[in-house]
Order: structure tokens, then sequence, then C-alpha cells
């Protein structure tokens, strides 16, 4: 079913002056290093390996896997048969680090390609799963990946509309009105991860549900958040001056959400309402035991 990738080959160059550091580093064990597959699903990614792409030693770096070298984005990133085209990040410091671990099992690889073909769909996520970190590391591990810029928000009772779409502050003797979570993640495209589904009050979920379905926010400062197709319609029809007139703001269409939540009422929390769970496409996610890992 997939071809047989028996390992992944990574070479390097390096200069003189930052060699010595290299070799003292956790990665510097050998010029050349040897993944052997566990999993029957190969997890491949083209171009630079998470630890080598970060470290601040190496200067030129290229992946060599199956005869085939990149050295610069954009990246390919393929889980099994799907794959995905992945650019830069303009923010490496928002791409979660660390996460992502190339000794995977069947299960993880299983959960990551799913939720690689629902980006791919540009469709949401929502992980549901037992009180652990298991989501959460899946989401950030996905994250990492596939080189995403991540906006992290946990959700609670007291969380308010405010929190996710703009906070008014004072700054040099004036008030202003400042983007949160959602509404940077939507506009820069971003992957908006949302811990604690389940306790979202009721003020909150219409908020969520007109984000999910339509892509639009009426955000506190007159501007309004539109979805990519609408925008590039109305862009056509009426240009680009009208469109500031009117403060209309475009939501980039890499725009995505994974949701992650406890299943309700297992767990103490609100059950989603029908219009708003229907937005998100839905996966078990269980805690891997000692025997699998």
């Amino acid at each position: 079913m997939f071809a047989n990738y028996k390992f992944v080959k990574l070479r390097y160059s390096l200069s003189a002056a930052s060699r010595k550091n290299f070799l003292e580093s956790p990665w510097g064990h050998e010029h050349t290093k040897l993944f052997k597959e566990r999993c029957s699903l190969p997890l491949i990614f083209f171009n630079q390996h998470r630890n080598f792409a970060r470290s601040p030693c190496i200067e030129n770096q290229t992946e060599f896997i199956k005869g085939r070298s990149v050295s610069s984005y954009p990246q390919r990133v393929s889980v099994g048969s799907v794959f995905k085209i992945v650019h830069k990040p303009k923010n490496v410091h928002l791409v979660p680090h660390l996460y992502y671990n190339e000794i995977l099992t069947q299960t993880e690889l299983g959960h990551l390609q799913w939720i690689l073909k629902k980006d791919l769909l540009s469709q949401d996520v929502f992980l549901m799963g037992p009180p652990g970190s298991a989501r959460r590391h899946l989401a950030l591990a996905y994250a990492e990946l596939t080189s995403r810029e991540i906006e992290y928000i946990g959700l609670s009772r007291d969380t308010t509309e405010s929190d996710l779409k703009q906070r008014r502050e004072i700054l040099t003797n004036s008030a202003k009105y400042f983007d949160q979570t959602a509404v940077r993640a939507a506009t820069e495209g971003r992957l908006l991860v949302i811990e604690g589904i389940e306790k979202a009050e009721r003020n909150v979920l219409p908020l969520l549900n007109n984000l999910l379905e339509n892509r639009e926010m009426n955000l506190e400062d007159g501007r309004h958040l539109v979805g990519a197709e609408r925008y590039d319609k109305l862009l056509k029809e009426h240009g680009e001056e009208k469109l500031e007139t009117w403060k209309l703001v475009r939501v980039h269409e890499d725009f995505r959400v994974i949701a992650l939540g406890l299943p309700v009422p297992f767990f103490k929390g609100n059950p989603l309402d029908p219009p708003l769970r229907s937005r998100f496409q839905c996966r078990s996610i269980v805690p891997l035991t000692n025997e699998v890992m």
C-alpha cells in the first residue's frame, strides 16, 4: 500500500567555526543519522528536519529522502499517501517546538493523517478524549510538523467575547482596541487551538458558531471579518477603496480551528449545541497505554 522507506538520511555541512559547537549539541552525535521506521504507515516530510532547522550552528543543510533533496521552502509534508505543501512561517516563534517526535506509533500517525486530511478540506477539527495532555500534544505536534503558527486560548466560565475578539486598553493616555487570539488567527491565517470547548458559556457560543460557519465576526472597533471567498467577490465588484470604507477585513484562507474538549455528559461540562457541534469534524483521542508506548 505504501512505499517501503527503510530509513531517512540527513546530511549537513558545517563551517569550521561552528563544528565544535555542533558536536557538543544534543543532536550532534554523528555526521549521518539513520531513523528507522517503526510503523507500517510511513511519515515522510521533505526539507529540513525539526532539530536541524532550528540549529543556529548549521549553515547549509539538505535532507535526502529516497533520492530527493530540497534546501528551502516550500516543503512537502506527507503522512502516508496524504501530503501538503508547507510554506515558510512569518513568525517562527509562534510555531510550536519539541512537540513532534520522529518515533510515532501507528495510532499517532493515524491521528496526524486524519488532521492533515481535514486541513486540506478546509475543515475545523474537534479532538475529544479523557483528561490529559494527549489531545493538546497532538494538536501542537501537527502544528510543528506543518510549520503552522498557532494562537491558543483556554476557555472557562469566566471567558467573555472580549477574550476572543478585542480588548480595550489604555496606551499613551488614550483607549485603543487590541486584537485577541481569534481575530489574530483569522486575519493572519494561523491555527487557533481552543481548549476546554465544553466550558464555553452561552454568550460565547454564537460568536464561535459564526466564526466557524461563516468566517465572520463583528469587532468592537467597527471592523467586520469576512470570509475569503466572499471578500474576493466583493473586491471584484466594488474595489478595495469601497471595502476599506465599509471596514471589511479578509479572513485568511489558511485559518483553521482545532478544538479540544471532554466528552459530556460522561465528564462535567456543557454539552455542545447541535449547530456548533456540526461545524467540527470530531475524532476520539484515547491516551496510549504503556504496552503501546
